[in-house]
């Protein structure tokens, strides 16, 4: 069986110099095991807090063949009762980064309207097709006991394949990448504990028999203990483990596996305080960078709970998240931009100009 350093490399054979890391039995993932990787669990606070936290929603409706914006009806400025709409967009994306899914339980008022939306936890709901074979018919949801239509729950999925009922996300897409990351940590943690490597050797050229091997040890320890000066003789000679702190916390290795999680979860390396080999930070590298994490990160999620939201709207209604505040450029940039948008008030005003500033 392949030892952990061959998992993360795909290496056959290390060399004698390198640390090589023993067979361990692999750690069970779940989505709290995986939180507890400080590289995960900042992964999904970069993904989630941009989008709960800067991006504004924004309402449409379809009228004359034309899409208006409206004002924000009352569930879309507060989903839940329960929570504020932060707290409420910040849960739903870590359900979706997390475990792929999303589950919104509705609530309707004597109208039809749906009035309140709660995030049931995606491990908790079970999704299943109502017909007989349980290859065909409808979509249900079985959550404590009960069955629920689509018309009780909204599921969001994060990434869909075809013939999968439920989403897919990083953690359950690369399981094994996250589990070798927590045997990795946890054979760091205990390192010193339980790694039985010892603090060094006595060495003689006398021969010694067990009784006398254990004395000389008993005595070295006891004396080491107290931190009293060491003194040999007859031959002995002490040489300290070497061990770097490098070796001994497996710098390279834990670097590595921040990278691989960072590329599974489509956040810059840079963000998690780790960088990639090759690559250089000037500004436009990482206006671009950014940009790629804006479109092909976030806009996942968003797009998610954008169709999910439209959907608890009457028909002609939708919603939309909008990035005008992240995608804004540099200040500089903005007033050479709004000069020409306003010279000869050619499309904008000043006072529109105020507006986009919050002046």
């Amino acid at each position: 069986m392949a030892t952990l350093w061959q998992r993360l490399t795909g290496r056959a054979e290390v060399e004698k110099r390198e640390l090589v890391i023993p067979t361990r039995s692999s750690s069970t993932v779940s989505t709290y095991s995986a939180l507890s990787l400080t590289s995960v669990y900042r992964c999904v606070q970069i993904i989630a807090t941009p989008i709960a936290k800067a991006l504004p929603l924004e309402t449409f409706r379809y009228a004359g063949g034309l899409e208006l914006k409206i004002e924000n009806p009352v569930l879309v400025n507060n989903p839940s009762l329960m929570e504020s709409r932060k707290d409420f967009i910040f849960s739903t994306v870590t359900s979706l980064a997390l475990e792929g899914n999303a589950f919104w339980f509705k609530t309707y008022d004597n109208r039809g309207q749906v009035v309140n939306l709660t995030l049931i936890p995606a491990s908790s709901v079970g999704v299943r097709l109502d017909g007989p074979t349980g290859q065909s018919g409808n979509k249900v949801y079985d959550y404590l006991g009960k069955t629920y239509s689509t018309t009780d729950f909204e599921h969001l999925r994060l990434f869909t394949l075809a013939g999968n009922l439920r989403g897919i996300g990083p953690v359950q897409a690369a399981e094994q990448d996250i589990s070798a990351a927590l045997d990795l940590r946890n054979y760091a943690t205990g390192w010193f504990q339980n790694a039985g490597v010892p603090t060094g050797v006595l060495k003689t050229n006398k021969m010694l028999n067990k009784e006398q091997a254990e004395e000389i040890t008993a005595n070295w320890n006891a004396k080491q203990a107290t931190r009293q000066v060491a003194v040999l003789s007859e031959g002995f000679d002490y040489q300290a483990t070497q061990l770097t702190p490098k070796d001994a916390l497996l710098t390279e290795y834990q670097s590595q596996i921040t990278q691989n999680i960072a590329r599974l979860f489509g956040v810059p390396a840079r963000l998690l305080l780790t960088g990639v080999d090759g690559t250089s930070d000037t500004y436009t590298n990482l206006s671009d960078e950014q940009q790629i994490f804006w479109r092909h990160t976030l806009m996942s999620y968003t797009d998610a709970i954008e169709d999910a939201l439209s959907k608890c709207l009457p028909r002609g209604t939708r919603v939309a998240f909008n990035y005008e505040g992240l995608f804004k450029a540099d200040q500089k940039g903005r007033y050479e931009a709004y000069a020409i948008a306003t010279a000869n008030q050619a499309w904008m005003t000043p006072d529109e100009v105020r507006a986009k500033e919050n002046l």
